[in-house]
């Protein structure tokens, strides 16, 4: 669903995949090969929600626009399921955990990892290919072994998905511009039942 909001409507590039139950308002903008999945919310009514090419915005995230932040997610970026990023800036490459949290003025350096249920605080750096983990999130190492691996595959392997989906002609009204009509069903009206 995209809606506008104070004369900005959500722009999505060709090629991008939107679930058909994902909300995107206002100056929200979408870039070619990214995803936005199931239930996530992109909400900017406050400043800008910008997602870079190739990125992916799984189910259930929250990524909305501070009053003072614009909320920038780099290319190839993965926010996993039910993560909130709020004016922070997310770089290329960088993976967000599953639920993890992401708060005004951080920002996340290239390929670095936010482990799953993290918060990270206001206004914290974290260096490219570190990985952070903890509430709030503290510096832990810089990435190796499995870790970086999942980093290096994360982005690739959902743009391959978005891929599949858009094939079977999900998400296909959404990319053409046309909105997806909602039917109701009609049921018939209460009747009062008679006294004994």
């Amino acid at each position: 669903m995209l809606i506008e909001y104070d004369g900005h409507r959500p722009r999505v590039a060709a090629g991008a995949f939107v679930a058909p139950t994902a909300v995107l308002i206002g100056r929200v903008s979408v870039e070619a090969r990214a995803s936005i999945w199931y239930g996530a919310v992109l909400r900017a009514d406050h400043g800008r929600v910008h997602i870079g090419k190739g990125s992916s915005i799984q189910d259930n995230a929250v990524v909305h626009a501070h009053h003072e932040e614009d909320t920038l997610v780099g290319e190839g970026v993965t926010v996993g399921h039910g993560a909130v990023l709020e004016g922070c800036r997310v770089e290329r490459g960088a993976v967000i955990g599953i639920r993890a949290t992401v708060l005004p003025g951080a920002v996340i350096g290239e390929g670095a990892l936010v482990a799953a249920g993290s918060v990270v605080p206001e206004k914290m750096q974290v260096p490219s290919r570190h990985v952070v983990a903890g509430v709030p999130a503290q510096l832990k190492k810089p990435l190796s072994d499995s870790a970086l691996h999942w980093v290096e595959i994360a982005a690739p392997s959902y743009q391959v998905l978005a891929a599949n989906y858009l094939r079977q002609g999900l998400g296909e009204r959404l990319r053409r511009g046309r909105s997806t009509p909602v039917t109701r069903r009609k049921r018939p009206l209460p009747t009062r039942r008679s006294r004994a």
